[in-house]
Formats: structure tokens, sequence, C-alpha cells
């Protein structure tokens, strides 16, 4: 007999040195599978040697857990899963890819709450904050720029901060440079990783930058560097999964 709901697989990065690159998806597939929205709510990494998981019969949607449509979203996953055009069909099963995490485009619902909260904790109005969401970035790919780009101009579009940058770990402008650019004028920062989890990158490296260019504006008066954390951690995220997957069936039409 066809399922009556639908399953769910959530694919994310991964790491062999961090724990806390799978804690988001672990978290929201937990979630998930609480609501009974979905048959099944499976997860996978993409980490070496790990073992592809048996899909359900019935439909089912893949839901890449990436903050840019680059490699993994558009060759690694569709190869690993022999999908063409994002879907493949069977006698028992359909499966359909989804858009990645980065390129939602509820996700800036997310980090205007989150650029929100942060302006309340500094005690600051949203119109004296400037905010620079920073992501990885890549000399080898515009993927993650492409996205962060995308996430700004919507939130340049629906918001009154004073301002909205970008800045990148990877790439320029880098966040020092970002980040003196805006202290000269004493402007209070507050910035938003674009990072699907609370791992190296949006954990430590990110807060690392941050913390060494204020060291080297030892001294400033009157300017607030205030680090949000990470989008993918965001307990909203669940809402967004739920709302691109129905997008999809009611893209594909499906019952």
């Amino acid at each position: 007999m066809k399922p009556t709901r639908p399953s769910l697989l959530i694919i994310g990065h991964g790491s062999s040195s961090s724990k806390e690159a799978e804690d988001a998806v672990l978290a929201h597939a937990l979630t998930l599978r609480q609501s009974n929205r979905f048959g099944n709510v499976l997860t996978y990494f993409l980490t070496e040697g790990a073992t592809l998981p048996v899909l359900p019969e019935g439909e089912v949607f893949i839901l890449p857990f990436f903050m840019s449509d680059g490699f993994f979203v558009q060759e690694k996953i569709p190869s690993l899963f022999n999908l063409e055009e994002f879907e493949r069909h069977e006698k028992n099963r359909s499966i359909y890819q989804c858009d990645a995490l980065g390129v939602d485009p509820e996700l800036s619902t997310v980090l205007k709450a989150m650029a929100s909260e942060a302006s309340v904790k500094i005690s600051k109005n949203t119109a004296e904050v400037s905010l620079v969401l920073v992501a990885h970035g890549s000399s080898k790919s515009a993927a993650s720029a492409d996205a962060t780009q995308l996430q700004a101009q919507t939130l340049r579009q629906t918001t009154n901060f004073r301002s909205i940058s970008t800045a990148f770990l990877e790439e320029t402008p880098s966040i020092g440079d970002e980040l003196n650019r805006l202290l000269e004028t004493k402007e209070n920062v507050v910035c938003l990783g674009l990072f699907a989890a609370d791992g190296p990158h949006g954990g430590d490296d990110v807060p690392n930058a941050i913390e060494e260019t204020l060291e080297t504006r030892a001294g400033d008066e009157g300017a607030i560097v205030y680090y949000a954390g990470v989008a993918g951690t965001r307990p909203e995220i669940v809402r967004l999964i739920q709302n691109s997957i129905s997008r999809k069936a009611e893209n594909l039409k499906i019952d």
C-alpha cells in the first residue's frame, strides 16, 4: 500500500572533526518526526564512507541543508541518488530534491528575526544598526556569494536597518575589512552567520575574526559589534523546511 504521508531526507555536509556540524540537522529532524507530518524523517551527511540510506516507498523529498546552491546541491546529491533534473521515479517511489536552505525565499524572515533580536540585545533600534551577513565564500565558485547577496537584497527591501552588507571567510570583502569600514564611522554592527550549523566556521572562525578585528581597534569608543550566531540552528528552520516541501509538492501537483 502506498504511504499516505511523504517522507523527508535532510542531507547535510557533516564533518569528521566536529559533532556540532551535524547537531542542527539532527535536532530539526527530531522535531519534524514529532510533528507526525511525514511518514519518515531521515538524515544523511556527506562524510567520507557514509552509507546511503534506504529510502522508503512513496514520495520522498530531499532537503539539502546547505547555505548555497553550489556543487553539493547541483551535482553531488543528484549523482548520489541518480536524479535527473532533481527527480527520480520508480515503481513504488518518487524522489524530489528541494531548494537548498540558503536560497529558500523564506530564509530572510529567519534572518530578520535574528537581526531584530540582536538589535534589542544591544539596545539599539534597527535603523541604528548596520547588518553584516557573513558567509563562507569561495574563490572557485560564486554560489556562496550569490546566495548571500540574494538574502541581503531581500532584507534591504523588507527591513529598515541602517545598512546591509556582506563579508566572507574565503572571499572579499573579508570580515575584518568590512568591520573596519563600518567602524570608521562608529557604526553599531550586528553580524549574522549564514552557516547551516554551529561548526568550526560559524562557531569558531567568525567570532575569532570579529575578535581579532576589534583587538586591532583597541581604544575605539561609541560603536558595538555583536555576533548573533548562525542561521541553521534557529528553531524557525523547521517551519521553513515544512514550507519548502509544501511548495515543491504544490509545484509538482502532488496530492
